[in-house]
Parts: C-alpha cells; structure tokens; sequence
C-alpha cells in the first residue's frame, strides 16, 4: 500500500478505536436516552456484527475492551469480543456513561423541540456548556430502564453539559493514552455513547467548542485514531478516520437531522 506521493504508507505506532453502540430501543423511537438503560434494538444487534466485520477486515483485532457499563454499549462490547477476541476481558467504567439528559431523559425530541423551542433545543443538545434542568420528581418516577449498573457518582435525571462530560473522560484518557504507549503493539477498543465518544474524541483530536459542537458520531460505525510518534498525543486525523466512511457519513447526517448525538 502506498500513498498518494508514492511512498509507503507507515504502519502507525499506536492505534485506538471508538465505537457507539449500536441502536437502543429508545435511538429507534427517537427518544432522549441520557442514563436511563435501554437495550439495544433488534436492528441494533445486527449492527454488531457489521462493525466487528470492518474491524477484522482491517485487522485491528482489540488487545484491550473497555466500555460503558450501560447495557447497549456493554452489550455491544461483549457482541465484538465474541467475535473478534473471546480471550479479551471486558473493563467497564462509569466514566463512559451517556451524558445525563435531565428533564430531556425518555421525551421525544420532537416533544421537545415543541416543549423548549429550537434555541433551547440546539445549545442543550450541542454545545459544550448548555445543560438542561434537572429532572422533575415526577418525570423520574415515570422512567422506564432505571440503570442498576455502577454508575460512580453519577445520579440520573441530574444534567450535565458535555463540558461536564468532557471533564469526567480525561481521567480515562490519561489512563488509555499512558497504557498505549507503555504496550504499543497493544490495540484498545473503546465502546460507549454519543455524547461520552464526542467528549473523547475533543481530548484525543484537541478539538475547538465549534468543531465538537458539528462533530456525529453514528451507531455501531469503528471510528480509528492513528499516531505516528511513540509518547505523541496528536493523531494523524484529528476527527479519526471511519473504516466505512461512505455509510459513516451518511449515519452521521441522519444524526445530525435529528439534532445531533
């Protein structure tokens, strides 16, 4: 393989992987999911097999499974372990957890497009700081898929921003980027949600307030991280590349339609 100068392509020093889980029950109803632990859908499950195909075609079999412990992506790990590394132990972190969605959690975005309007929508959906009210009593005691999972000390229906999110995974990134480079032949696959990948991908790639807010992340699509340099931070893409990108793409427009990760 060369690439498009001519030269061989160098075979890159560290990689990791990201992959959302598959589709829940509530991503198929279009519903806000946040911590509530709703399974994966039948379509979701078949979304793993698809994914565990890409990531053998390119032979990034995992050394190293971690995942939220949320039961759609822990589900969705354990999917990708069967098939690709049944030897691999599967680590959990609550750190991964989806973003709590507030009084947003189990309503439909289009309830609540119509309940808080298109502005309170847009920066409680996107941006780095906006946050929606905490959950209400009664909301609460209505939820279905009340997690029993560890979810550190995260309570459901609290809200968080993704700058809260953000704050939560650097501790795994310090972890995951140290351990990457004390192993380097190592390979790690990461599995968990929209919200806690975005808040990944914006300490692996440094990327801006602005960039994050545009940046989907679809279902069940290996999204890889290459670094060239041992003990280097910086990856070749700042955004990753797919290892579909052509069906990547147009998951994460339908995402983006929807009004985003």
């Amino acid at each position: 393989m060369s690439s498009a100068d001519g030269m061989p392509d160098r075979r890159p020093a560290a990689r990791i992987v990201l992959i959302r889980h598959g589709e829940s029950t509530f991503n198929a109803t279009k519903v806000f999911t946040g911590l509530l632990d709703a399974p994966l859908s039948v379509r979701g499950r078949q979304q793993i097999a698809t994914a565990a195909g890409l990531i053998a075609q390119a032979h990034l079999h995992p050394s190293r499974i971690i995942s939220s412990p949320l039961q759609r992506a822990h589900d969705t790990a354990a999917g990708l372990q069967q098939l690709l590394a049944p030897r691999v132990p599967i680590e959990t972190s609550w750190r991964l957890a989806e973003r709590d969605y507030g009084c947003m959690t189990g309503v439909s975005k289009h309830e609540c497009r119509q309940r808080w309007g298109d502005a309170a929508f847009f920066a409680w959906r996107r941006t780095m700081h906006g946050a929606p009210p905490p959950a209400s009593e009664e909301q609460r005691s209505g939820w279905p898929h009340i997690p029993t999972v560890d979810l550190g000390p995260l309570v459901p229906g609290s809200s968080e921003c993704l700058a809260d999110v953000v704050e939560r995974v650097r501790w795994l990134w310090a972890d995951v980027s140290h351990s990457m480079w004390a192993r380097p032949d190592s390979l790690i696959t990461i599995v968990a949600h929209g919200n806690s990948l975005r808040a990944l991908s914006l300490l692996i790639g440094r990327l801006s307030d602005e960039e994050v807010e545009g940046f989907n992340i679809p279902a069940a699509q290996p999204l890889v991280y290459e670094f060239d340099e041992p003990g280097d931070l910086q990856p070749r893409n700042r955004f990753g590349r797919y290892l579909d990108p052509a069906t990547a793409t147009i998951e994460a427009a339908r995402v983006e339609a929807e009004g985003g990760t």
